[in-house]
């Protein structure tokens, strides 16, 4: 077992980020990224059907790293909204978005707020990310925790925005936790297993804007490549733009976007957990190929702050011991990595 340092491990992800050839994207086709469909299981979670979607999610997470998620209850006019309200909050003027920036001194609590256009953050970067973002985050505490350290537009700037913010959230959350029993029995573990590291699960939530960037623009990225520091992401976007690294495949692709579904990628801390059985794979961003923006909203999902993440029983042996030590994700995140 190896000590975890995560300066060194942000060093050695952005030397490999930095490192990989990410020109000339391929179209994905049809098993590249598989569907998992949940309207079965929802609506009758007996064993069988859980151990059908079970062993789906086993094959994309250690196979794949990413996949689709349909069936999974969330309405569809309540995803849309969220992105139309992406798209009022980047509409605001510059002035009132710059108020909420990022780590500003005044602030209550880091890494929320504003992110203006060619950031050098989430993931950090040499040079800029072509996008901007708003971001919000569940601060440390109970699980009903308020969100009233985020930065909030003004009411009168955007009226009914934080509600209809924070109740997306709220259903993002509730959704994750419900993926928690089939990713426990993927995991060849009971379906309650990773409910004591959830008591009081963290999360951020992005909106991020992309403006157009030319086709041409070679190492220009609306996001540079990067992996997820999470235990997973749950994405929804308006427009084709993400470009996630086949394993299989050994290239880029670029993932389709299909109606009412949420792309669902492993992170680093379920990788780690899992002694790197579930696979955390390499994506970015781009908006090269549309001349309107883009928008996307990942919600990063993550356990308990201080729950140590000890190495998963059934993802250890004596010929296959555990790499890690046990982890928190406070410790994890020492240094912000790639959200």
């Amino acid at each position: 077992m190896t000590s975890f340092d995560p300066n060194e491990k942000e060093t050695r992800l952005r030397q490999e980020a930095e490192s990989w050839d990410t020109l000339n994207p391929k179209t994905a086709l049809e098993s590249d990224i598989p569907v998992i469909d949940l309207q079965n299981y929802f609506a009758d979670p007996n064993e069988r059907s859980l151990q059908i979607v079970a062993d789906q999610l086993l094959h994309a997470s250690t196979k794949v790293g990413f996949y689709s998620l349909t069936g999974h209850g969330v309405a569809e006019d309540l995803v849309d909204d969220m992105l139309d309200q992406a798209r009022k909050f980047h509409a605001l003027p510059l002035q009132t978005k710059m108020a909420l920036e990022m780590d500003q001194p005044d602030r209550l609590v880091g890494g929320v707020g504003y992110m203006p256009f060619q950031n050098r953050k989430l993931p950090a970067r040499t040079r800029g990310n072509a996008n901007e973002a708003y971001i919000i985050k569940r601060e440390i505490g109970p699980r009903k925790v308020t969100l009233d350290k985020n930065s909030w537009p003004p009411e009168q700037e955007l009226p009914g925005f934080r509600q209809k913010v924070e109740h997306y959230a709220q259903v993002m959350e509730e959704l994750a936790m419900k993926l928690l029993p089939i990713y426990a029995r993927a995991l060849g573990m009971g379906e309650g297993y990773f409910e004591p590291g959830f008591k009081s699960p963290l999360y951020r939530l992005r909106m991020t804007r992309y403006p157009p960037i030319a086709a041409d623009a070679g190492e220009e990225f609306g996001i540079a490549p990067h992996v997820d520091s999470t235990f997973f992401t749950l994405l929804v976007q308006d427009s084709e733009g993400l470009v996630i690294f086949s394993e299989r495949r050994q290239c880029w692709i670029k993932a389709p976007v299909i109606k009412n579904a949420f792309i669902v990628n492993t992170g680093e801390l379920l990788r780690q957990w899992s002694n790197d059985y579930f696979i955390s794979v390499k994506h970015f961003a781009n908006n090269n190929t549309s001349k309107q923006a883009r928008f996307s909203v990942p919600f990063f999902f993550n356990a308990t702050a201080d729950y140590p993440m000890e190495c998963i029983p059934s993802c250890q042996s004596p010929s296959n011991p555990a790499k890690y030590p046990p982890i928190s994700y406070l410790q994890s995140q020492s240094v912000v990595q790639g959200e």
